[in-house]
């Protein structure tokens, strides 16, 4: 096997844990503060990774208008995302609060026609109502009620707009261009940052061993070293092949919920899940169909 697809399966699995392991840090302990030391470590551990590889110096290749850019950009696509979607974790279970985030690649394409000038087709508006009815598979599970509480309400609506906010950000990230290391650095840094100023108002809950070790997971493993190993994969590897790794993510987290969290594995979100990413698949086949006949 070779060992971008190694890489890549263990990003993946990294990527898996997330729900879950936020779904135990959110239950005693607020959103805002698990995001702020989340980045603080990532932060750390990317300038390590960075300075380890002698690519510091290319900041000074920065000009004040890409600052201002990547600002923007590490606000939006992991401060807010992140935001959002902690937010859904807090209010859903775990499990379904990943796959309605999994609406992030159809945003992604949506996006791109809008940012990038690429054509929205007949085939991508039929995507875009796949990956939806998806969602809505998802959140009329066995047991539950044609009403939602405010509090499932906000998780669904908070999830949606996390996956508006990432697809935007991919769109966004790919046009700004520059080190993928440093900007992945200067985002989780920020996100830092505004965390930190929110959680000054909020106030900051005692966190045990267990926590910081939670806490340790997402940001070493989860956001930088998953991100490293991701980004190696993707350069060693045909790249199309390596981005199908990432579609098994939710599939990880529900499995990891059901044994660890107790969730139940409901059938609705194994229909959803496959519904939304059917969308994108679909998407993608009359994407390279288009190409092949221009």
């Amino acid at each position: 096997m070779k060992k971008e697809y190694i890489m890549a399966g263990i990003t993946v699995f990294f990527w898996g844990t997330s729900a879950p392991v936020c779904k135990v840090l959110l239950t005693d302990t607020a959103n805002m503060e698990v995001l702020c030391l989340a980045s603080i470590f990532a932060a750390l551990a990317l300038l390590t990774i960075t300075l380890a590889k002698g690519q510091w110096g290319e900041l000074k290749q920065y000009t004040p208008r890409d600052l201002l850019r990547v600002g923007l950009l590490g606000f939006t696509g992991y401060f807010l995302y992140s935001a959002f979607y902690y937010q859904g974790i807090a209010c859903l279970d775990a499990q379904i609060a990943c796959i309605v985030n999994y609406l992030w690649p159809i945003f992604t394409v949506c996006f791109a026609c809008i940012i990038l000038k690429e054509r929205f087709s007949g085939a991508k508006f039929l995507a875009l109502l796949l990956s939806f009815s998806g969602v809505i598979v998802v959140m009329f599970r066995p047991g539950q009620t044609s009403t939602f509480s405010s509090g499932q309400l906000k998780g669904y609506l908070s999830c949606i707009l996390a996956a508006a906010l990432y697809g935007l950000f991919c769109n966004l990230n790919k046009k700004q261009g520059g080190n993928q290391l440093i900007n992945m650095f200067l985002y989780h840094t920020l996100s830092a940052i505004c965390a930190l100023v929110c959680c000054l108002f909020t106030g900051f809950t005692a966190v045990d061993a267990g926590h910081v070790a939670g806490v340790l997971w997402l940001g070493l493993f989860v956001n930088a070293l998953g991100y490293l190993l991701w980004a190696l994969a993707l350069q060693g590897s045909n790249a199309a092949i390596i981005s199908n790794f990432a579609y098994g993510t939710p599939a990880i987290a529900m499995l990891l919920c059901y044994f660890f969290l107790g969730e139940p594995l409901y059938i609705t979100s194994v229909i959803g899940l496959v519904l939304i990413l059917s969308g994108f698949f679909l998407q993608m086949y009359f994407q390279k169909d288009g190409a092949r006949e221009e």
